[in-house]
């Protein structure tokens, strides 16, 4: 088998993928299990039974990764001291309460 049968594979079923699911843990089902497929295929061709079980590995976890590339991380602000300083929850309060127009300014 040649590998422009799998390249081509890959390049119709992942978009069609990622357009169809929405939840992270579809898409990484998915692009995993496509691209394990692939990589395997690939990997057989190559390198025999250790080609292909290396291929699988690769071939999953790219997959994975281009089919969740749209799956961003929430940022977490509780832990962003310029965020905290802007907005008026600088480390210089302490504890002690601070008015919102003086935390503002900078003055507590």
């Amino acid at each position: 088998m040649s590998v422009r049968i799998p390249a081509l594979v890959a390049a119709l079923i992942l978009p069609v993928s990622g357009a169809m699911a929405s939840d992270l843990h579809t898409d990484a089902a998915i692009g995993g299990a496509i691209g394990g497929a692939l990589g395997g295929v690939v990997g057989a061709e190559v390198g025999g039974r250790e080609g292909a079980i290396i291929g699988s590995g690769v071939g999953a976890a790219a997959g994975t990764a281009v089919n969740t590339r749209d799956h961003a991380e929430p940022k977490d602000y509780r832990h962003d001291r310029e965020y905290r300083h802007r907005h008026g929850h600088g480390d210089h309060s302490r504890g002690r309460f601070c008015p919102p127009g003086l935390a503002k300014q900078g003055r507590c």
